[in-house]
């Protein structure tokens, strides 16, 4: 079985860099960006599996990211949004509402590699393109 392709967003070095090392040692192909401009120029030649996206990027938000994911690729992508707060109650809920899973910061890693490990099993927590 290939490993699973994971296409990480996160504009803070530490988190970034910690995550990128975790899950390559759970046995992912991680591709990771700073921003959300560049994770969208990789998006195509990645191919990822998953995205796991911070919500608060310098230059977008990861509810604008989702929804270019979902718009765009041809292929069914799950998408995993982590926060420190959002900006409200609101905006938590939309991002619960269209995220696969959504989790706030500090990550917890067990739950968050059980969460991996669902959306990349056939019929698991990942939403089908189009759906």
């Amino acid at each position: 079985m290939a490993a699973k392709r994971i296409l990480l967003i996160e504009d803070e070095p530490g988190a970034r860099e910690a995550l990128t090392s975790l899950l390559a040692e759970e046995g992912y192909v991680v591709c990771a960006a700073a921003t959300g401009a560049r994770g969208l120029a990789e998006l195509e030649s990645f191919h990822p599996d998953t995205v796991v996206c911070d919500f608060r990027l310098p230059d977008t938000d990861g509810l604008q990211i989702l929804r270019h994911v979902r718009r765009t690729a041809a292929w069914d992508v799950c998408f995993i949004v982590v926060t420190a707060g959002c900006g409200g109650e609101e905006a938590e809920h939309r991002l619960e509402r269209e995220a696969d899973f959504f989790f706030r910061k500090p990550i917890d890693l067990p739950r968050l590699c059980s969460a991996l490990a669902d959306a990349t099993e056939p019929g698991g927590g990942c939403l089908a393109v189009g759906s």
